[in-house]
């Protein structure tokens, strides 16, 4: 009985290997986060910032073995990236700008822009240190001459704690690692509940030695 050569099953996987290598050389916009813009937009500054936004995010989740899905375009982007860590993480950016003509090479000032940035991830066990960080509001200086739960963040007055116990160290680590963003006020909401981590910030930046500090020492 004759045996047949495994040689071929080995020499098709190569040749697909090579060609989908080749394929991603030579074809244009070959990322996984897809545009949906318009023809009229591909010319656009605007598009080319958010096509580059996109696409080092995406580097960045790769390098990690992560997963990203999304889409842009000039006015916009929404897009996720999955990380599994020691612990897994979510990342979640958006950009969304509104103008009043339609015409986004305009004044600023009549320009709408939304930014934000969420890192999400869970962390089990730990619902006994549940506490919420953001940004001051007015009300808040009566609410704390009314509630004991409510105090100011140590390195920024821009910020106030609500929590019902002792300060758990998860908030000296995180004040420590994101210093620069509660001091430049990217930090929007942090909230640790229901075992989960969820960090919230308004920038247009991704910040990854940040993240990947986080991600190490949390």
């Amino acid at each position: 009985m004759r045996r047949k050569p495994k040689s071929k099953v080995t020499f098709c996987s190569a040749t697909t290997h090579i060609l989908n290598v080749v394929f991603n050389l030579i074809v244009p916009n070959s990322m996984k986060i897809k545009s949906n813009a318009s023809p009229d937009e591909l010319s656009s500054p605007f598009y080319k910032l958010n096509e580059e936004f996109c696409s080092d995010f995406e580097s960045f989740v790769a390098g990690k073995y992560g997963k990203v899905k999304g889409s842009y375009n000039a006015w916009s982007y929404l897009i996720f990236g999955k990380i599994s860590n020691s612990t897994n993480w979510n990342l979640t950016y958006k950009k969304s700008t509104f103008t009043s003509t339609g015409n986004l090479l305009i004044s600023s000032k009549k320009q709408s822009l939304l930014v934000l940035a969420e890192w999400e991830t869970e962390r089990k066990g730990t619902h006994n240190s549940e506490f919420i960080i953001r940004k001051k509001s007015r009300t808040d200086f009566l609410k704390k001459l009314l509630s004991k739960s409510l105090s100011e963040l140590d390195i920024s007055k821009k910020y106030i704690i609500e929590i019902n116990n002792k300060k758990p160290k998860l908030i000296f680590k995180l004040t420590e690692i994101l210093k620069s963003l509660f001091q430049s006020g990217e930090i929007y909401r942090i909230e640790h509940k229901n075992d989960k981590l969820k960090i919230e910030m308004r920038t247009e930046k991704h910040h990854f030695k940040i993240f990947d500090k986080l991600i190490i020492e949390i």
